[in-house]
C-alpha cells in the first residue's frame, strides 16, 4: 500500500531547516575543494603552481624566444655564445625566434611579472616589420628598455596577429647593476 511522505518507514526524515543547512554545508565544502585545487595547481604571485607554465602564458605550440647580447651574422639569430636572459645598462638587448616561415611583421607584447607592479608594459598594438625577412630578430639598447620599463622580470610574447595566440614567448630580466642574485642564464652580459 502507498504511504505518504513523512510516514513511518522512510529512510530520511529531514526538516526544511536541516535540508537548508545541509545544502550550505555542501556548498562550503565544494568551494573549499575548488580553492584547494586552485591553490595547488594555480600557484601564487611569487611562484608558479604545479600545473602552471613558468613562462606565464602557457601558449600551446609557441616557440621559445632566445635572448642575448649579439646576433650571429650567419644565421641572423641570437649568437649561442652571447645568450643571456639578464640585461643591464650599457649592453645590447637582442632577441630572436627560430621560425620556418616568419611573418612579414610581428606584434610584441611585454608583461612585467615581477620586481614591480604586475602589468602589461608594452601592448601588442604596433606591427614591427622584420629587419631581416628570413628571421624574427631585433636588437635595442638595454638602456632604452630600462628607461621605459624599469628593472624587473618580464615575459615577452610575439604574435603574427595580436588577436590570435602568440607564436613565441620567453622571459628576461632587466637589472640596474651587474651584481644581482637573480640569474637564470649561463652567460653573463
Amino acid at each position: 500500500m502507498a504511504r505518504r511522505p513523512g510516514e513511518e518507514g522512510s529512510a530520511l526524515n529531514l526538516s526544511p531547516r536541516a535540508l537548508r543547512i545541509g545544502g550550505w554545508l555542501v556548498a562550503i565544502l565544494l568551494i573549499a575543494g575548488i580553492a584547494v585545487v586552485v591553490g595547488i595547481l594555480g600557484g601564487d604571485a611569487q611562484e608558479p603552481g604545479v600545473g602552471a607554465s613558468p613562462s606565464g602564458s602557457g601558449a600551446l605550440g609557441a616557440a621559445e624566444i632566445a635572448f642575448g647580447t649579439a646576433l650571429d651574422p650567419a644565421s641572423g639569430e641570437v649568437a649561442s655564445d652571447a645568450r643571456t636572459e639578464r640585461f643591464t645598462a650599457g649592453v645590447t638587448f637582442v632577441y630572436s625566434v627560430a621560425a620556418a616561415e616568419p611573418p612579414a611583421a610581428v606584434f610584441v607584447e611585454v608583461r612585467r611579472t615581477g620586481g614591480g607592479a604586475v602589468e602589461i608594459a608594452q601592448a601588442p598594438v604596433d606591427a614591427q616589420t622584420l629587419p631581416d625577412p628570413d628571421v624574427i630578430a631585433f636588437s635595442v639598447p638595454a638602456d632604452d628598455l630600462l628607461a621605459v620599463f624599469g628593472p624587473g622580470e618580464y615575459l615577452m610574447l610575439i604574435y603574427a596577429d595580436p588577436e590570435a595566440d602568440p607564436i613565441a614567448e620567453g622571459t628576461f630580466l632587466l637589472i640596474t647593476t651587474a651584481a644581482s642574485p637573480h640569474s637564470s642564464a649561463s652567460t653573463s652580459p
